[in-house]
């Protein structure tokens, strides 16, 4: 477009900002991704993952031994819960009535999350740009198992685990509230063999999602390609 006057350029770019605003804004119900396991899509936000993180010179085997040991900092169960062979363990110990649970931790609990969040965002560059490839989707922690940190399993909890991420998510330097939602999501009425794909919005929308899709990470790729699994009318079978 080196040769197309200036007048004409800055009209076709007008153009296409409108078109790219209005496709990201289809289907924003569908602008969820729900985590909890460690081994299915997008797991690596669960605190269960093994992230290692530093803090205050520490090394900590996941989020969660941190999360849990800080209930009873500067007393020796901190210790005992950091070195837990494993997360499970780390909850478990950490949800011991028995320990002596420091009294303001109604009060910084939230906190104290938040800088686990952080921490491993910010120290694992992979985590980091899977977490900025989700746009402006709304991150849910999906599970029956926890109201306040999870969504309870039927949307009525806080979910905030998801709502931290999501904070920790719009602070980063380079984050773009852009994300675009498969094909088969956005136009589930058209069959993948479809004249609409190779004209008009079907062909504008698929130039639009791969060009999205090549400033992904390939670890953002992969968590995406697994989670958006395509209905059967749209798988190949391999050659």
């Amino acid at each position: 477009m080196d040769h197309v006057p200036e007048e004409l350029k800055s009209h076709w770019e007008k153009v296409i900002a409108k078109h790219r605003r209005e496709l990201l804004q289809i289907k924003p119900d569908e602008r969820i991704i729900n985590f909890y396991e460690t081994n299915k899509p997008y797991g690596c936000f669960s605190n269960f993952a093994r992230s290692p993180i530093e803090i205050d010179g520490k090394m900590w085997p996941t989020s969660e031994h941190y999360f849990q040991a800080m209930k009873f900092a500067g007393t020796e169960h901190e210790e005992f819960i950091r070195l837990a062979p494993t997360a499970m363990e780390a909850a478990k110990m950490g949800r011991d009535r028995t320990r002596p649970l420091r009294r303001d931790w109604e009060d910084c609990k939230v906190n104290i999350m938040k800088a686990a969040v952080r921490a491993k965002i910010v120290q694992h560059q992979e985590v980091k740009q899977i977490l900025m490839s989700t746009g402006n989707c709304i991150l849910v922690e999906h599970t029956s198992n926890d109201s306040f940190w999870g969504d309870n399993g039927d949307g009525t909890g806080r979910n905030m685990h998801g709502q931290i991420l999501m904070e920790v998510r719009n602070e980063q330097e380079g984050y773009s509230p852009e994300f675009f939602l498969p094909q088969w999501v956005v136009y589930p009425e058209h069959h993948p063999y479809s004249m609409f794909w190779r004209m008009g919005k079907g062909e504008t929308y698929l130039m639009y999602l791969w060009e999205w899709r090549k400033g992904l990470s390939k670890e953002a790729l992969r968590e995406y390609d697994a989670y958006f699994v395509p209905p059967a009318d749209w798988k190949r079978e391999e050659e």
